[in-house]
């Protein structure tokens, strides 16, 4: 453990003890225990976490995991008040010691009954808004660093993929498909606090996540709510006993697939025939290439060199109680490469606690602290990483070498930027901390009954300090480094906001329900960072960590910088309303107007409205005992949601140092000018997405089969986009303005069912989402904008284009693979013209789409999406007695990949084992062309030659677990105890031959799906604990 890790221990464990002592005084104040089990009447299952209160008191307890509880009582006879959220509370009367077993009947029609929307809580059953929840029961066990990876598979309406596999690295949520061409991220809500992204989060301190997906229940945040909203509630102690918990886990992690290279033997074989090919054998019998049957120096498989098994490590104490909530959690991640280098270390802290000064004023906070430690290694990328040297380096090079720099041999056939992966693993380094702090605190006065007045302070901080070091190598003359680098750097964020409510709620003549909330919001964010960095860390020291600062560099140019962003800030003010009639007819309102500073006076403010309205027909009299339907709802909503994500300042005039000029005439020296960094538009105004959502929440068979179904149609309009101006103007960079429109359209639905058998139980659910983008119009005259340019063609591949998805793939078409001569001849326009004259048999027919007899760059077209069609995800709990097993699935269908790893500029790459199939005159193949060094037919442009099916069915998590019996517990002074084990991603199904096929976007929304050497994620297996007492 470092030494700030060290410092921070004591006042830690201090604040814990402190806590602790004064959470458990009532407990030995109390003479009788009382015991007993808590169970649905209808199913016999356990009820989970339902409350008993001793009534006229604050003690009260918990059931546990199999329903049973134990409660201390001053005195008997007593009453016992026993309540679980969607069943009809009871209260009795206990006059011995005697065990109790209490029956709670369904009280609402769905069990999942309360939600969270903006602001509030609300019954499920009376909900109008399109809203996913997941508890903190269907994440449990989850041996994930991260919340987003814990809700794949358990909700509809999500696409959720991965940037990368690395530990540590974030992961992407699009909610309802795509919205605009900027950042598509949702609003993150956490505790009332606004954050740019929840990787740091603790998903073990989660009590729920609530998805508001329409844009009925998102309005209420109005801006930045445009593409959905993830509100996150943590757990806060329930009044009674006090318990602490200790949980650990252990995984074992290993890449589920490695790509299959070509063997020394094979490589030689198909480079001979690459250059045969091409007539240029005698150049490879100059260099020296070795003949088929020449002995070899080496058969190195690259792959299984840079990947070797990692462990993920839990450990967690927790402990609640009185209303409080404290948890300690150390989490610690090696990567599949690379190990300590490619590690996420996380150290972090949480305290939420409430409190009733008086029956009219309750005050809490939340509060957060984290620290990371997260090194990384280059990912994703076909240009200088270690996954990229792997794919190309030619496995007759050995892996050591004692007369090379630090032993590791380079190869004379690869050259290029690739050297040998593992002397890539050696020079990678550095020093990566970050330092959070997230929290609130409120007041909560209520001075007349029905009235509650809110002010809530909340407050996101973050730190960040780095360091790298690069020494001193000379590997071939295109990989060398002949001064060592150092270079440290340190930023802030800071985020603040303000936000005040006044909720009231009433109920008129037993029927009329009705809530009304106002309130207003100001929230503003800075950030900050300086850094620098040097040469010439003297030779002697080089490998010595205490001179890896920058003012141990004797280079007197020392590279230094510093900047700030501008700050933002956002004040609103809002209001709505909820309304129903005896929870059969369902009505809401909001309206919020935000004032934003990334826009000018003339539209500095917008105001986003939204109206939904419901219908519980299964209260209606026609429907009222019905042995099949025992809820049926109808729900329609319409709303407006705005964006104002884009650069500050873009409504005025700014300049910027750009350029340098040399002055002078015998001594010259240079000094920097200054330009025009864009042209305002000082009428640039909101993004905003308009959506209308219809749904249906029907239950079956006393609700032992329930579905809801939701269709919605979004269209935004105004997207801030970049505008193309002339050269001459003398901007370096193009004005942002509203240029374009994307619509977004779809249909989800989930499916449960849940049924008991005397100890068996088992609960499923099936999630599906379906989506269709489209761009309706885009800024300039060709009806496109290019996105992310595959560097070695020179092309960009892919497009948002007029009448496509946003982002969909764009090359030549091929049309399979010359066979013969004929065939090439008879491939011609209609003058009788020849579309590809330099084709050979085996080389790859490309289609001339747009029919004008030539096949050129006008041909670049459609050729895949990277947007899955069907998206499904499959939980399912199955429990029996003390044991229980559960899983989730998940799998995307109807999308590509792009796959760029493969760099055809490099003569002398390897090659993935499917070339064995390629096309040759004695076994011509439909799928893979022909190998040749100069390529004259061009057959590595970019096209859908290298466009793959994407498919993949994944079963993201699987536990089998056994809670011990609660009599053997007891008698170890413990109240309950469970084991498991547990693996993530331990079998899928693909015939993508990447790495992996469920690739996402590193943040750029135009480049997605593209492989370009990705990061695979990894096959987890292995135990865990939790003991409570």
């Amino acid at each position: 453990m470092n030494n700030n890790a060290m410092r921070f221990t004591p006042w830690v464990t201090l604040l814990f003890l402190g806590w602790l002592a004064s959470s458990t005084p009532n407990l030995f104040a109390q003479t009788n225990n009382l015991t007993g089990i808590v169970l649905d009447s209808e199913s016999g299952n356990a009820l989970i976490g339902a409350t008993i209160l001793e009534e006229g008191t604050t003690n009260a307890t918990s059931a546990g995991v199999d329903g049973s509880f134990s409660l201390k009582v001053s005195a008997l006879p007593t009453a016992l008040k026993v309540s679980f959220i969607g069943y009809v509370a009871q209260t009795l009367t206990v006059e011995s010691a005697s065990p109790i077993q209490v029956s709670l009947d369904i009280d609402a029609t769905l069990v999942d009954e309360v939600v969270v929307v903006g602001y509030g809580r609300q019954k499920k059953k009376v909900s109008t808004g399109s809203i996913s929840k997941v508890t903190a029961k269907d994440i449990e066990g989850i041996a994930v660093p991260d919340v987003t990876s814990t809700l794949e598979g358990l909700t509809s309406g999500l696409i959720v993929n991965e940037s990368s596999g690395q530990p540590g690295s974030g992961k992407s949520i699009l909610i309802r498909g795509i919205s605009t061409n900027g950042d598509n991220s949702p609003l993150y809500i956490v505790d009332g606090v606004q954050l740019g992204n929840i990787d740091n989060i603790n998903p073990s301190d989660i009590e729920s996540v609530d998805v508001l997906k329409d844009a009925a229940s998102s309005a209420i945040y109005g801006a930045r709510a445009a593409n959905g909203v993830v509100i996150i509630t943590t757990k806060n102690g329930s009044k009674g006993d006090a318990s602490i918990t200790y949980s650990a886990s252990y995984l074992n992690s290993q890449p589920w697939k490695l790509p299959t290279m070509l063997g020394a033997e094979d490589y030689v074989i198909l480079t001979r025939e690459k250059f045969a090919n091409s007539n240029q054998t005698s150049a490879l019998d100059v260099l020296g290439f070795p003949n088929f049957g020449d002995p070899l120096t080496a058969n190195t498989n690259w792959m299984e060199e840079i990947f070797n098994p990692a462990q993920v490590i839990n450990h967690r104490i927790t402990a609640s109680g009185d209303n409080s909530y404290i948890s300690f959690d150390y989490w610690d991640q090696n990567g599949v490469i690379g190990g300590e280098k490619s590690n996420y270390k996380r150290y972090a802290m949480r305290y939420n606690s409430s409190k009733k000064i008086k029956d009219f004023l309750t005050v809490g906070q939340n509060l957060y602290l984290n620290r990371t430690q997260n090194n990384n290694i280059g990912t994703n990328s076909a240009f200088g990483g270690v996954q990229s040297d792997a794919f190309a380096y030619d496995p007759l090079t050995p892996i050591y070498d004692d007369q090379a720099d630090f032993g590791f041999a380079q190869s004379p056939w690869v050259q290029k930027e690739f050297i040998n992966p593992l002397s890539r693993l050696y020079l990678a380094g550095g020093d990566n901390k970050s330092d959070q702090i997230i929290g609130n605190v409120y007041i909560e006065y209520e001075p007349v009954e029905g009235l509650r007045l809110k002010t809530d302070g909340g407050f996101d901080l973050n730190w960040y300090d780095y360091r790298y070091f690069t020494p001193t190598y000379y590997f071939h003359p295109a990989a060398q480094n002949l001064s060592n680098d150092v270079g440290q750097g340190s930023g802030n964020f800071r985020g603040f906001q303000w936000e005040n409510t006044a909720n009231y709620t009433t109920k008129l003549q037993e029927k009329h329900n009705l809530d009304f909330l106002v309130g207003t919001s100001f929230r503003t964010t800075a950030f900050r960072q300086v850094g620098g960095s040097s040469q010439g860390v003297p030779m002697d020291a080089e490998f010595n960590p205490n001179f890896h600062y920058i003012d141990a560099g004797q280079d007197t140019t020392d590279l230094a910088f510093g900047g700030a962003s501008v700050d933002y800030a956002i004040i609103s003010t809002f209001g709505r309303l909820l309304y129903n009639y005896d929870e059969k007819y369902l009505f809401s309102a909001t309206i919020r107007r935000d004032g934003s500073s990334n826009f000018g006076e003339n539209n500095r403010y917008g105001v986003f409205p939204s109206a939904s309205f419901g219908w519980v027909a299964s209260k209606e009299d026609f429907l009222q005992g019905s042995d099949k339907i025992s809820f049926l709802k109808v729900r329609a909503s319409w709303g407006v949601n705005g964006s104002d994500r884009i650069s500050p300042l873009s409504y005025v005039a700014r300049i910027q140092n750009v350029f340098t000029y040399p002055f002078g005439t015998e001594t010259q020296t240079l000094n920097t000018g200054t330009a025009l960094a864009a042209p305002p538009n000082p009428n640039v105004r909101w993004e905003e997405s308009v959506q209308l959502d219809l749904g249906v929440e029907l239950g079956l068979f006393d609700d032992k089969v329930s579905f809801e179904a939701d269709v919605y149609r979004k269209r935004t309009k105004d997207l801030l986009m970049t505008q193309q101006i002339p050269g001459y103007v003398g901007a370096t960079n193009n004005p942002t303005s509203n240029l374009g429109e994307i619509l977004n359209e779809g249909v989800e639905f989930s499916l449960g069912y849940r049924m008991g058998q005397g100890d068996l139980k088992l609960n499923t659910t099936l999630n599906y989402t379906h989506f269709r983008n489209e761009v309706i119009s885009v800024a300039g005259e060709t009806g496109y904008l290019n996105g992310w340019g595959w560097p070695v063609r020179n092309t960009a591949i892919t497009r948002m284009t007029e009448g496509f998805a946003v982002g969909h793939f764009v090359g030549y078409q091929a049309d399979g693979i010359f066979q013969s001569q004929a065939d090439i001849y008879s491939h011609i326009n209609l003058e009788g013209d020849l579309l590809q004259p330099n084709a050979q048999p085996g080389d790859i027919r490309f289609l001339d789409t747009n029919g004008d007899g030539v096949i050129n760059s006008d041909d670049i077209g459609d050729i895949g999406t990277p947007w899955p069609k069907h998206i499904l995800g499959l939980s399912a709990n199955l429990t029996y007695k003390d044991f229980y097993v559960n899983a989730i699935f998940n799998a995307q269908l109807g999308h590509e990949i792009y796959r760029t790893y493969e760099r055809s500029d490099v003569t002398f790459s390897n090659m993935q084992s499917f070339w064995l199939d390629r096309w040759t005159p004695e076994a011509p193949s439909t799928e893979l062309p022909r190998l040749t060094s100069t390529d004259p037919n061009n057959n590595q442009r970019p096209s859908s030659f290298y466009v793959e099916n994407g498919n993949f069915l994944r079963l993201r998590n699987l536990q089998i677990g056994w809670n011990l019996p609660r009599e053997w517990t007891h008698r170890a002074k413990m109240k309950e105890v469970k084991v498991y084990l547990t693996g993530n991603n331990l079998f899928t199904v693909t015939n993508y031959r990447g790495f992996d096929p469920d690739i996402g976007t590193g943040g750029w929304i135009l480049d997605t799906g593209i492989d370009k050497g990705f990061y695979p994620n990894n096959r987890s297996l292995g135990a865990g604990l939790n003991v409570t007492f």
